[in-house]
């Protein structure tokens, strides 16, 4: 995470200087004038810049930018406190002192106060050691009563700490003696009345390891993503009142600069997901013969299905999934995120060495979900309720090549607001239907639309998937392009309403997202293709080509239940509607709805960038009214578009 060695802190020489993009690091090549390193930290957090060094004896400090506070470790000189450090990696301004002799390390600290005070009124420092082995305590050491809602706040968040295993207590001690009892004072109480800044020290329970100091890191973890939110929102509390620091939330407080090693492990696993397709791989290439086959045969018998060969080893590719360094990531936020990601990897992974075999049918329940009573009532109540379309009307039709033309017309307006969307559209002789990868629409060459059907298929592929993939190429994570763990659902519940905002979502489309969720479940109950195929076609009156076709999709490699998301991710997307749920940020990249919150803490950080683009439906003048409808209550059945 950091790189390389400065020098001593009061011996003048060699130090890192001001780069051009914004960090003081220290692989930067020697200043122009012979600064100390106080002086060149000093600079860095006057310049908002994002000051990021490995300090003498092995301590090391970041600086996100210029921010009233600073959380500081120290490393008792008498005994070993192993863990503690942990606690404040995930941090946007902390200093771990290592080794440092403590007047150095005091004069690092009161010149941080004095210039964080000369910008903001006031600065935090927050000096947190571990108490003894045993201690169940956080104390709180604090003034008697400068900071009293800063105290509080700390107070009260770590009191909520609940999911501590055997509980842990609070007290609030106050005095001047706010450093571990071996230690000097970071800088005494009349120092702290001259600058004007507030000190505190936290006396953390060291539970995260066992007597003879073997840390527990999964715990470790866990007590470093629960204590985060605890300690930002107490610097929020003491900038609101004590400082004039524009902090909107104590979403903001977290960092919004990372180091190399974040983005790549980000990148390695982009990379690992792109060297495979999994719907590809797991969906069979001879849809259309393996159809006449079953026809010819009356509907009675298995259709023989044949599948892609592998191009990747799965035991090669978990290899380098589980080489990635997650545990160095510090953030809890973007710690989630990852881990979550590779999570999903590995599922997916394993899913591909298993195909045609009946593990497949368990890992895909896993990965997705399996189907709910609830779920599976309102899939029954659409089949009951919605009645198949027979108005009769036009045979005309519209096939791959003419579809293929109005999906580039469609991405054509999205040029002017992102130059560089590189998106194409290929008619392709190995695919049924659509697809979107990696930000190219892909469509299968026997293709053939009611006319009626090819705005909504334009909204749902390319105003949904492939916006979404070049509004999270933007973004400084590749996840957001290639997307997040669990975005699937998320994603064709967003891409099916914007069939209903283009008043494209008929009977047909609804009824047949339906029969997925039914033939998904029935797949889950160990049925056979056969039996699958005949409860939509004899039980649910679906055609025999289109019970064949849903059948085909949940059966695929051995029982593939990714179909039932599309119901299910449209169910709980009107849920979050209902609820005042904003709509835009859902675009920003390929999210599931558990990213939701993380994303507006991102953003609000200044990690995130604004998304270039928004779908086109959202400026139709009809919109804002139906999303209204959506917002008020509007019936899942009530949704569906009328004949004219």
């Amino acid at each position: 995470m950091f790189h390389g060695t400065a020098p001593s802190l009061l011996r003048r020489g060699a130090a890192g200087q001001l780069a051009l993009h914004g960090t003081v690091n220290d692989e930067m090549s020697t200043g122009t004038r012979a600064d100390t390193l106080i002086d060149t930290i000093l600079r860095g957090y006057r310049n908002d810049a994002h000051v990021r060094l490995r300090l003498p004896g092995g301590g090391a400090i970041n600086i996100d930018r210029k921010l009233p506070y600073l959380l500081v470790h120290r490393q008792p000189p008498n005994r070993a406190d192993d863990g503690t450090a942990q606690l404040v990696l995930g941090e946007a301004s902390y200093l771990i002192t290592g080794g440092m002799p403590d007047d150095e390390v005091s004069a690092l600290v009161r010149a941080l106060a004095e210039a964080g005070t000369a910008e903001f009124g006031s600065f935090l420092v927050l000096d947190i050691w571990s108490g003894d082995d045993g201690s169940r305590t956080f104390v709180v050491h604090s003034p008697d009563r400068p900071g009293a809602e800063t105290v509080s706040a700390l107070r009260d968040g770590l009191e909520g700490l609940a999911s501590v295993p055997g509980g842990t207590g609070v007290l609030v001690q106050p005095g001047e003696d706010r450093q571990a009892p071996d230690m000097a004072p970071l800088i005494p109480a009349h120092e702290c009345w001259e600058i004007g800044c507030l000190l505190i020290g936290l006396e953390v329970p060291p539970v995260y390891r066992d007597a003879e100091g073997t840390l527990y890191p999964v715990f470790l973890r866990r007590l470093r993503s629960l204590l985060s939110p605890v300690l930002r929102r107490s610097v929020f509390e003491f900038a609101r009142v004590h400082t004039t620091a524009d902090v909107a939330s104590y979403h903001a407080l977290g960092p919004a600069r990372f180091g190399d090693e974040l983005h790549d492990i980000d990148s390695e696993l982009a990379d690992i997901e792109a060297s495979f397709e999994l719907l590809l791989l797991v969906s069979p290439h001879n849809s259309a013969q393996a159809w006449h086959a079953f026809r010819e045969d009356g509907c009675e018998r298995e259709p023989q299905f044949q599948y892609r060969l592998l191009p990747i080893d799965p035991d090669l590719l978990k290899r380098r999934l589980y080489n990635l360094p997650l545990e160095r990531v510090a953030d809890p936020a973007m710690a989630f995120i990852l881990a979550d990601k590779r999570d999903e990897l590995d599922r997916q992974i394993t899913m591909l060495a298993e195909r045609n075999t009946t593990a497949f049918r368990f890992s895909s329940m896993r990965l997705y979900q399996p189907v709910d009573d609830v779920l599976l009532d309102v899939a029954r109540q659409v089949l009951e309720q919605v009645e198949p379309d027979r108005a009769g009307g036009s045979d005309a039709r519209v096939d791959a090549e003419e579809f293929a033309t109005l999906a580039r017309a469609e991405i054509e307006q999205y040029r002017g607001a992102l130059p560089g969307l590189t998106a194409t559209v290929t008619v392709r002789p190995d695919l049924v239907g659509l697809m979107v990868s990696k930000g190219q629409l892909l469509v299968g060459d026997t293709l053939s639309l009611r006319p009626e059907r090819v705005e909504a298929l334009l909204q749902h592929e390319v105003g949904t998937h492939v916006l979404t993939f070049y509004n999270g190429s933007v973004q400084p994570l590749r996840q957001l392009a290639t997307g997040l763990a669990g975005y699937d659902e998320l994603q064709e519940g967003l891409a099916v309403f914007s069939e209903y905002l283009a008043d494209a979502l008929d009977a047909a489309r609804l009824r047949l997202l339906a029969a997925r969720v039914i033939a998904a479940h029935s797949v889950e109950d160990g049925a056979t293709f056969i039996e699958s195929f005949r409860l939509l076609a004899h039980e649910w009156g679906f055609t025999d080509r289109t019970a064949f076709d849903v059948s085909e999709r949940v059966h695929a490699s051995g029982g593939f239940t990714r179909d039932l998301i599309y119901l299910r991710g449209l169910i709980r997307l009107l849920e979050y509607l209902r609820s005042d749920g904003a709509l835009e940020p859902l675009y920003v990249g390929k999210i599931a709805a558990r990213h939701v919150d993380v994303m507006g803490e991102l953003q609000a950080r200044g990690f995130l960038r604004e998304p270039p683009l928004i779908p086109s439906i959202f400026n139709r003048p009809e919109t804002p009214q139906r999303i209204d409808a959506v917002r008020r209550g509007l019936n899942l059945v009530d949704m569906v578009s009328r004949p004219q």
